[in-house]
């Protein structure tokens, strides 16, 4: 590959860090990233050619603005300085006269996830309008890997986003589930919620992943014919799988790998399926997913989705204040970085973000601040690394093992 090509992609990555800028900016605020132009934050002055060269219009204004001489954030050279970086790594680990297209969408989907990732550490947000389509990226994305490229093939791509999701999810229900007491959850949904995604993590415990998708599309169905909310408490739900896990390790039902795997599987396929169902419902309807919670009239038979949906008995449950163990933007997040990745090196990403997490909340409290660091940025970091240095750590950790 040519050094004049490599620069091209490192400018390239610079100027999508300038972008990605402005979408972190705006995009926490609900600005539109194209109107108005690029402009002082301070002062409102609009910013000319020169004002936005990648890094080095930065350091000529001595991070200042021309205009009022206010102070210019180094988040802004950082980003377009990381995603340069990001970019030229990615063209050498997997050049096109190699490769082909496979760096494509790793650029474009990777340039998402540093948008996600520089958010989250910002506002403590993951947007929707970056995770799910950055997910369909990853999975579309696969078509065009090379076999010798080492990344996932359509199938396990679509298998690692459901393991990523799922183990996300099973923190997210579980930790939620003793923060609470081991009381149930108020929030509720039709005709889809985290209920079927629940009920798959039981069913795929006890008879793997086919069956437990099985049982959860059977619970939408039922939710559809009698137009209301089939309530599940989550305690005894949670109690009937830590159960199919014990009997997994006899001979009654299917083995250990298979009720745990079919259980995490089941349950981020639900969980990516409501995702994706409540984000075009809010987007064609206008109306936020929160505003639908309670359970439909039990006098709507006969009523059509909408109407059932429209009349569900909107309590003021105080589900938006129930303690959460992990964000349910983490579990779509971590659906794009198994996508990515694969299963099998998602596993790696987990254990690298869970380290590099621990070490930077400690890193903050030693510094002096109480300020709590989200799980995002760690979750891409410890993806970043994965997808370069995956194979190289599960290499030598089986080096280990055989020693």
């Amino acid at each position: 590959m040519s050094l004049a090509f490599t620069v091209l992609v490192g400018v390239l990555g610079a100027v999508v860090g300038s972008f990605a800028n402005v979408v972190i900016h705006r995009l926490p605020r609900s600005e539109s990233i194209v109107f108005p132009g690029s402009h002082c934050p301070n002062c409102g002055h609009r910013l000319g050619v020169l004002d936005l060269v990648p890094i080095v219009s930065f350091l000529a204004l001595r991070g200042r603005c021309r205009s009022c001489g206010a102070p210019i954030s180094w988040r802004y050279p950082l980003v377009e300085a990381v995603m340069a970086g990001v970019f030229v790594w990615v063209v050498l680990r997997w050049p096109p006269g190699l490769h082909g297209a496979t760096f494509v969408p790793l650029l474009v989907v990777l340039a998402m996830l540093l948008m996600a990732a520089a958010i989250d550490l910002g506002h403590f947000t993951l947007p929707d309008v970056l995770t799910l389509p950055a997910l369909a990226l990853a999975v579309a994305g696969s078509l065009l890997y090379q076999p010798l490229s080492g990344l996932p093939a359509p199938p396990q791509a679509l298998a690692g986003a459901a393991v990523g999701a799922g183990v996300l999810l099973l923190i997210n229900r579980l930790g939620a589930l003793v923060l609470r007491r081991f009381a149930d959850t108020r929030e509720r949904l039709w005709p889809l919620s985290l209920d079927q995604a629940n009920l798959a993590a039981v069913g795929g415990a006890l008879a793997g992943w086919q069956i437990g998708l099985a049982v959860g599309a059977a619970s939408v169905l039922l939710n559809l014919a009698t137009r209301r909310t089939l309530r599940l408490p989550e305690g005894p739900l949670y109690g009937l799988w830590a159960v199919a896990l014990v009997l997994s390790t006899t001979s009654f039902t299917v083995s250990p790998t298979a009720a745990l795997g079919g259980s995490v599987i089941a349950a981020g396929a639900f969980a990516l399926i409501g995702a994706f169902y409540w984000w075009l419902h809010d987007a064609l309807t206008g109306e936020e997913a929160s505003q639908q919670q309670g359970t439909a009239a039990s006098d709507g038979a006969g009523e059509g989705i909408g109407d059932a949906t429209e009349s569900a008995e909107a309590e003021d449950d105080g589900a938006d204040d129930e303690p959460v163990a992990m964000g349910f933007g983490d579990v779509k997040l971590a659906a794009v970085l198994g996508a990515l990745l694969g299963w099998q090196a998602f596993l790696v990403c987990l254990l690298l973000a869970v380290v590099s997490g621990a070490v930077g909340g400690v890193a903050a409290r030693l510094a002096g601040g109480d300020r709590v660091v989200p799980f995002g940025p760690a979750l891409v970091l410890g993806g970043v690394l994965a997808l370069f240095f995956g194979h190289a750590i599960v290499t030598w950790y089986l080096g280990l093992l055989g020693a």
